[in-house]
Parts: C-alpha cells; sequence; structure tokens
C-alpha cells in the first residue's frame, strides 16, 4: 500500500513558475555575480535562471520502512539553474541537495566543481530542501520569496529565535523527499519547462555534508521507486549519517541524525567521498565507525573514498556568497580566507569530487567500475596516526601529501573564535615546512617539482584527476615552489 501512495506523489507534476525575474533590486540569493568574487557566466556561455515550483508532497516517518504521516500537504519552492546553450549541453543533468548547516542554502557542490560543470557543458541545479533556508531566503528578499511555502500540518507561530536543531515550529522538512522526486522525475523525462530544447541523458543526484546526510536517507528509502530516475548518486563528505523522514526535535542530534542504513538491492551507483576532517567533525553521530565498516563491506554499487590529510570545507571558495549577501539573511557573516590566523589547508578536495563525478558517469552509463574502497588508517582508538611529516596515512592519497611541501591538518589549528561554534571545526589548516626540511626532502626547487607533476600524471592516468584539475594542481606546485624554495 505504501509504494503506491509513493509511486503516486511522485508521478505529481509540480506547477512551474518562472525564470523569476531579475531586476536592479531583486536578485537570486546565491547568484554567481553577486558571490565574493563575482562569476560572469556569460564568459562561459552559461546562463543562470532561478524557478519556484509548487504542489504536493506527502510526509513519511519510520526508522527501517516508510510509513505514511501526512498526505499531499501543499508547497511551494525553488530551484536554481546553470546551463548553457542547448547545442553545448552534455546531456547531463547534476541536480544538487542544498545544504542547511549554516542556516541558509549552500551551493557547497556547485562551489567545489563549477569549473567542471562550466568547462564540459553539463547542467547544475540546486534544490532547496529545508524551511529554515526558505526563511532565510524570505529575510533576504521578502518580497521575491513571500510565496514560498514548507507548511506543516499542524501550525505554531514563527520563533524570535531559531533554536540549535535549525527547525521551524508548524513547518515541515519532511516534505523535501517528494520535492526531489518530483523535480527529478520532469527533468528525466524531459519534461520540465526550464530545460526545453535540452535533451537529458543522465541525471545525478549530489549533497554535500547535511546534504549528504538527507542523500544517504533519500537513497535507503526511496532508490527503488527511482530507479529510472537517477542514473547515479554523489556523496561529498556526508557518509556515516542519516536523518529522520519527518520533522522532529530531539535533543541528541542537531537535526535528528541517526546511524547510517545500507541500502538492499541498490541497482544505481552510489559513491561516497569523505574528507579526512569528518572524522573528527562527525564523531559525535554514533558509531560511525562501524557504518564506515559496512559500506567498505557490502556488495552493492556502492564504492567509498577518504581523501587523506583534507579538510571537510573549503572557506577560500570564491563562490559563496559575499558577506553583504549573507547578513539579509539574518544569518552571521563569514570569516572569509586571509581573515584566518591561519594558512588554510591547500588540499583540494574539489579535483577528486570532480573525478569521482567521471567514474560516476562511466559507472552508470558503460559499467566501468571505479576503484575499490580507500580508507584512512585507524588506531584501535579510532584516531588517525600519521607520517613523519604529520600527515595522514592510507586512504586516497593525493600529490599534496605524497609529494609534500607542508603538514596539512584535517582540522584546523585555530583560536575558538575562528570555529564555527554551529557546525564545528570544518576547516583545515596547513603548516609549510621550513627550508632545511625542503632541502633534506628534495635537491632542488627543480627536483620538487619533477616529483609533482610525476605524481598528477600517476593520478591522471589512473583517473583520480581529469586533465584541467592535473594542470591547475601543477600550477598552484609551482607558485608554492616560487615561495618556498
Amino acid at each position: 500500500m505504501i509504494n503506491k501512495i509513493v509511486e503516486q506523489s511522485i508521478s505529481n507534476t509540480p506547477k512551474v513558475e518562472g525564470p523569476i525575474p531579475v531586476t536592479e533590486t531583486s536578485h537570486p540569493f546565491s547568484a554567481a555575480n553577486y558571490a565574493r568574487k563575482p562569476l560572469d557566466l556569460d564568459l562561459y556561455g552559461y546562463t543562470e535562471e532561478e524557478y519556484f515550483l509548487s504542489g504536493t508532497a506527502n510526509v513519511y516517518q519510520g526508522e527501517t520502512e516508510l510509513e505514511l504521516k501526512h498526505e499531499a500537504l501543499p508547497y511551494k519552492n525553488r530551484i536554481m539553474i546553470r546551463k548553457p546553450a542547448p547545442e553545448k549541453f552534455s546531456g547531463r543533468v547534476f541536480l544538487d541537495i542544498y545544504n542547511a548547516s549554516n542556516g541558509y542554502d549552500i551551493e557547497d557542490v556547485w562551489r567545489r566543481s563549477y569549473q567542471y560543470y562550466l568547462e564540459r557543458g553539463h547542467i547544475y541545479i540546486g534544490v532547496t530542501t529545508k524551511p529554515i533556508n526558505v526563511m532565510s531566503l524570505k529575510n533576504f528578499d521578502p518580497d521575491r520569496y513571500e510565496s514560498l511555502n514548507w507548511a506543516s500540518k499542524e501550525r505554531a507561530p514563527m520563533p524570535a529565535v531559531i533554536n540549535k536543531h535549525m527547525s521551524i515550529p508548524g513547518t515541515e522538512e519532511g516534505l523535501a523527499w517528494d520535492i526531489i522526486s518530483q523535480l527529478g522525475r520532469i527533468i528525466k523525462g524531459n519534461d520540465a519547462t526550464f530545460l526545453d530544447g535540452y535533451n537529458v541523458e543522465q541525471l545525478y543526484l549530489t549533497g554535500q555534508s547535511q546534504s549528504g546526510i538527507y542523500l544517504n536517507t533519500y537513497i535507503y528509502f526511496f532508490h527503488e521507486f527511482m530507479v529510472n530516475i537517477f542514473d547515479g548518486y554523489l556523496n561529498v563528505v556526508g557518509a556515516g549519517s542519516m536523518r529522520t523522514l519527518d520533522q522532529q526535535v530531539k535533543p541528541e542530534g542537531t537535526f535528528s541524525s541517526i546511524t547510517q542504513l545500507i541500502p538492499e538491492n541498490l541497482k544505481t551507483p552510489f559513491i561516497l567521498i569523505s574528507s579526512h576532517g569528518d572524522i573528527e567533525l562527525f564523531g559525535q553521530f554514533g558509531d560511525r565507525g562501524s557504518v564506515l565498516k559496512a559500506l567498505n563491506e557490502t556488495d552493492g554499487p556502492i564504492r567509498h573514498y577518504e581523501l587523506t590529510s583534507s579538510p571537510h570545507t573549503d572557506p577560500a571558495s570564491p563562490l559563496i556568497p559575499d558577506n553583504s549577501e549573507i547578513v539579509k539573511t539574518k544569518n552571521p557573516p563569514k570569516i572569509l580566507d586571509g581573515e584566518y590566523h591561519y594558512e588554510v589547508n591547500s588540499i583540494q578536495l574539489a579535483y577528486y569530487v570532480n573525478s569521482t563525478l567521471e567514474m560516476l558517469h562511466e559507472w552508470a552509463v558503460n559499467d566501468v567500475e571505479p576503484p575499490q574502497n580507500l580508507l584512512i588508517d585507524r588506531n584501535e582508538d579510532g584516531t588517525t596516526p600519521i607520517d613523519e611529516h604529520e600527515n595522514g596515512l592510507g586512504g586516497l592519497r593525493s600529490p599534496y601529501i605524497d609529494v609534500p611541501i607542508a603538514t596539512y591538518h584535517p582540522n584546523a589549528i585555530a583560536d575558538p573564535e575562528q570555529i564555527n561554534r554551529q557546525v564545528g571545526n570544518v576547516n583545515g589548516s596547513m603548516t609549510y615546512f621550513d627550508k632545511d626540511k625542503l632541502n633534506k626532502l628534495y635537491e632542488s626547487k627543480a627536483d620538487y617539482l619533477e616529483k609533482f607533476e610525476a605524481s598528477v600524471r600517476s593520478q591522471e592516468t589512473e583517473g583520480w584527476l581529469i586533465p584541467e584539475d592535473a594542470e591547475r594542481m601543477i600550477s598552484w606546485a609551482k607558485e608554492q615552489a616560487e615561495k618556498l624554495f
């Protein structure tokens, strides 16, 4: 019975409104030209559009099996689209679950991988998936976003102060699942008016951090209904946990997190890429080690890679919304790169997100299986051992640590005031080697660059780096060498 209810709700076609006009006084939150370093999408032949989707969605509950809580609640939500001209379209669409950890829409996967999308003709679509984000949109531009609606069946007054769980009484976070499914269905079926003229061949669902936890939940409960809709799933730095299906407030979790469950009979490829920094960040979420072990041992089409010594997030990303935009949402401004008292960790998880997106595509379309799981070494107490340079051992290793010029801390060595009290220490820091140590490791600047490039080319050959990112990594090494040697 529940399957028929879910299938019926997924089959509902949301009403599409837009593109929502951009004027001198009104623009979308997180628009590319309002980033802290504005991005001119015209240079890539891309357009950016915002749309509103409205319809009805069910709310589900249950810990291991779906149960219906509320049926057909009305909603109105927003999506952001960045797309090339139809003739430049690759055929791939990436639907991204916006992160809500800062209380507003965070375009994490876009910020990491925007060059990958733009240079290869892919379409990126971000979808708002939590009421707290909707409230921030309404704060940002009350007139533009006034009609958005994630109301629950049980009404409640708007709170004066948001609680630590970032859940708003009278709203319903559980609307997210059917919203994602309905959106995915019209995109893959080429029924989305916002993609008229585009022939969608593959559709991939992504999520980072809290949104990766949403993705784990979505896959476990809904993958069987979406076999012909989503061609693959990528979880970025969100392995090990799930959230409850419906909106709840529990004292033990910031957003009702529970242990990740392994989906049975999964037919769709699913890759998880984690950072080293996740180990400390998510230590609060139960026995995460046993969950990662279970992921490692599953027979399903699942792969998990942990990038050694890498941080959870990238505070140096140029596409973080400008602080003048963030404060309009009534959330605190971000500490920007250059304002930290430490050197931000240079390991670019983004490059490995890009390569795993390529691996996911090859797995889905050509049945080319990616490499086996690669996990960071653990001590018996769950901590991670380090090498003679104080970098991590095991896992997916990058040229940064195999040909090192620094110690890379996955969680920043930081003053308390530079740690986000809401989400913890998600940044990484680094300490460059002094000249004496560099001279012991390398005969010269040229020797370092030769060894670094050899490591990069090896990973490029193995598929761990796409060519564009291999060149970016080599350019980075040249810049650092000029400063250090």
